[in-house]
């Protein structure tokens, strides 16, 4: 289907707001725990591996000093355009003084921004059930992890002040470019349900600021914001809330959940990680002790939740939730993790049993324990975290529990391991770790546990970073090892993030401290190749004319990002920034170039060839070759996020975007994005924005859940660079909902975890 000018413009436009660039993202960490799914585990890390976290060339980069303690996760994005100050991969990071701030995640330095979002609230100020209050000091501000959506650039937090003695939350969102307000924010937190629970006047419970803590990391889901509350020391009344608020207009409380009307507590605070949310619009919370009747309160319960009104559709509590509540060995203690491709389920509490749910079947109710698909008593006190390691050979789950090694469970065939595959060496006191796996991909070798831990007990103490191999649990390194390395006070339950070759480690003496490859001796700074992969899909292995691969490594190109925009020239130029990729010996068009980074263009003059070996050049200096098979077609979908996965970069007939917010109908025309599509029909110059429609040579079909999809064209996109690949479908009669779309092209297929939304 040819486009007119005015037609290719309006796409070309849309498509440049989606993709931003191109810039790879597949390591952006937008919310506590990598993912809803809450597995505290980033897959795409190419950098750190065992072979490259040792003594003597790991170690402390720098670090940052902010206005207050760090108890939230710190986020990181690649590639943010600030006014003014140019582009940076960025980690914001937001303090109990309520302060949230933009540094640059390569070099530090002064904020990009920062800004306060009001008097934090004196603890002392707080009750508790045990005397005076001691679990925070000495300021609640921002407690919880923040959560960024990537596709409109915002930044939601919930912050806690302490205005005219009152005590308030509110829930912010913030442009993540410039910290500017948008969206209506901020919005003051209040809720009131129907109940004769604790703290009830006339019929209803309202929550009470004053009582409550904001612990769970916020979750982002199906276009709205989640904020989960829970006590302070168990000071009543309280209860386990859940609101909702409308991400485009904070101001619209969209629902409520309370977990125990008509009784008392059942706190949802899961040691700060968020609540859980799944691909079909459920959310999973972990409650804790209270009162339990499971028709309306739901204390020591795994709930399955809506997301449109937070209505409770199943649940789970264990036969002895009765014992846990007297002895307040909270079930709620740990949260929710979602082993993805599956149905399963995976939580724990204070009492140290490990349980494997079927998510979509938790039982309603207890008898007999029957919800379970397999359990394992851990044997001591108490799962606060966990990490899981999604692989073909069994989920390897990570846990810890008093004076204990920490752990590793296998689950293969719907068990959990009765005893651990893999134990560290050392053990902890406490609980209370922090924990980060990163890996790359499924591949055995690659996978870096990082726990964060207390030195001594009791606490205060400082903080040490500690590094395993997380195949077999044996300590690579850690922070104690070199004196320069010294992390400063330790946080209980704060993850560190793990993005891109850096792990960014949060602290209670105000300071964010960033570990990654230091140099000791002559520096020698030759380019390094890490792995290389589809920018849209971050698949690996062959690759094809035309196709824009993401190459990650170490000293790929300058310390500050340079992206190519469109240029005047309608050519994009093979060298940006003194960085270079040669394929067989041809420059390819670099679109993106950072020390971490490239994105680059194979050239389509490599057809013919059986295979492709890949250099870098940065600065005259040239890494090893790579050699990839030269395939005919390798595709890959853009996904609106540029994380591979979810909403696609789709637009629909008006050239808005495609999503669940925004559908299109079936039978409708929707213009798709990709790359890996081969060669083209005529000729085509190597980074040359295409004016004119040019279709792919090879076969292309697409289906959307399954069912063919009618494509009208399928081709390079008018208007962009040439090689990122466009296809004109029309949507299958028979789908409705967010369905997989899949491209297949000579034979191979995209990945199939992008989505398309059809009404």
């Amino acid at each position: 289907m040819a486009a007119s000018q005015d037609t290719r413009t309006s796409i070309a436009a849309a498509f440049y707001l989606l993709v931003a660039g191109l810039a790879p993202a597949q390591t952006n960490v937008l919310t506590g725990g990598y993912g809803n799914s809450r597995t505290n585990a980033n897959v795409h890390e190419t950098v750190l591996s065992p072979a490259t976290v040792k003594p003597g060339s790991f170690g402390k980069k720098f670090s940052v000093t902010v206005d207050g303690q760090i108890y939230a996760q710190p986020l990181y994005v690649q590639g943010v355009a600030i006014p003014g100050k140019g582009t940076h991969n960025v980690v914001y990071v937001a303090t109990m003084h309520n302060t949230v701030y933009a540094f640059d995640a390569d070099t530090a330095g002064v904020p990009l921004w920062n800004v306060n979002l009001g008097p934090s609230v004196p603890t002392s100020t707080y009750d508790s059930d045990w005397g005076t209050y001691q679990d925070i000091m000495p300021e609640n501000g921002i407690l919880s992890t923040p959560v960024i959506d990537g596709s409109t650039g915002t930044i939601y937090a919930v912050a806690a002040t302490w205005e005219k003695s009152k005590y308030l939350y509110r829930l912010h969102a913030l442009d993540f470019a410039t910290g500017l307000e948008k969206f209506g924010a901020p919005t003051l937190i209040a809720a009131s349900v129907a109940g004769a629970g604790d703290g009830s006047v006339r019929g209803a419970v309202a929550f009470i600021p004053d009582m409550h803590l904001q612990r769970p990391a916020l979750l982002l889901t199906d276009g709205a914001v989640y904020v989960a509350f829970g006590s302070h020391a168990d000071a009543a009344p309280y209860h386990g809330w859940i609101m909702a608020y409308s991400a485009r207009n904070v101001q619209t409380q969209l629902a409520v959940f309370n977990a125990s009307p008509n009784g008392a507590a059942g706190a949802i605070w899961q040691s700060g990680r968020g609540l859980t949310a799944d691909d079909s619009g459920n959310i999973y919370a972990v409650t804790s002790n209270g009162t339990t009747d499971e028709t309306s309160n739901y204390s020591d319960n795994v709930l399955r939740l809506d997301s449109g009104r937070l209505r409770v559709r199943d649940w789970f509590a264990p036969y002895n939730f009765q014992d846990l509540n007297d002895s307040d060995t909270d079930l709620g203690s740990c949260g929710a993790i979602l082993i993805d491709g599956t149905n399963f389920l995976v939580t724990g509490g204070k009492q140290g049993v490990l349980y494997l749910l079927d998510r979509t079947s938790l039982g309603k109710g207890s008898v007999n324990d029957s919800g379970i698909v397999s359990r394992v008593d851990t044997g001591n006190f108490g799962v606060f975290n966990l990490a899981l390691w999604n692989r073909p050979d069994g989920a390897l789950v990570y846990s810890h529990i008093v004076n204990s090694p920490v752990t590793a469970y296998r689950i293969t065939g719907g068990k959990i391991s009765s005893a651990p595959v893999a134990r560290s060496m050392n053990g902890f006191n406490v609980p209370y770790q922090g924990m980060t796996l990163s890996a790359n991909g499924v591949n055995s070798g690659t996978g870096v546990l990082w726990v964060l831990a207390p030195a001594s007990y009791p606490l205060p103490s400082h903080a040490v970073l500690h590094a395993y191999n997380a195949d077999g649990l044996s300590e690579i390194w850690n922070s104690d090892m070199a004196d320069g390395d010294a992390v400063g006070g330790y946080v209980k339950f704060v993850n560190p993030t793990a993005a891109d070759g850096k792990v960014f480690v949060p602290s209670a003496s105000n300071q964010l401290v960033v570990f990654g490859a230091v140099v000791s001796g002559p520096v020698s700074s030759m380019p390094l190749v890490t792995s290389i992969s589809n920018v849209a899909s971050y698949a690996q292995g062959g690759v094809a004319p035309g196709e824009m691969l993401a190459i990650q490594g170490v000293d790929l190109g300058p310390a500050e990002i340079a992206m190519n925009s469109v240029p005047a020239g309608g050519v994009m130029g093979v060298a940006m920034a003194g960085t270079q990729v040669l394929f067989n010996g041809i420059p390819g068009p670099v679109f993106y170039a950072s020390s971490s980074i490239v994105t680059a263009i194979v050239p389509y003059a490599v057809a013919g060839a059986s295979d492709v070996k890949v250099k870098v050049i940065y600065n005259g200096k040239t890494s090893a070759e790579t050699t990839l098979p030269l395939v005919e077609a390798a595709p890959g979908l853009f996904s609106a996020d540029s994380s591979g996965s979810g909403p696609g970069a789709i637009l629909n007939a008006d050239y808005s975007l495609n999503g669940e917010n925004n559908p299109a109908s079936a039978g409708d025309i929707v213009v798709l994005y990709g790359t890996g599509g081969g060669r083209v029909k005529g000729s085509v110059g190597d980074g040359t924005i295409t004016a004119a429609a040019t279709s792919l040579v090879a076969d292309t079909t697409v289906t959307v859940n399954g069912e063919p999809a009618e494509v009208l064209y399928a081709g390079n996109a008018g208007g962009i660079v040439a090689g990122v690949v466009q296809l004109n479908i029309r949507l299958p009669l028979t789908v409705s909902g967010t369905v997989p779309v899949v491209v297949t092209t000579a034979g191979a297929s995209s990945q199939a975890t992008v989505t398309v939304a059809v009404k």
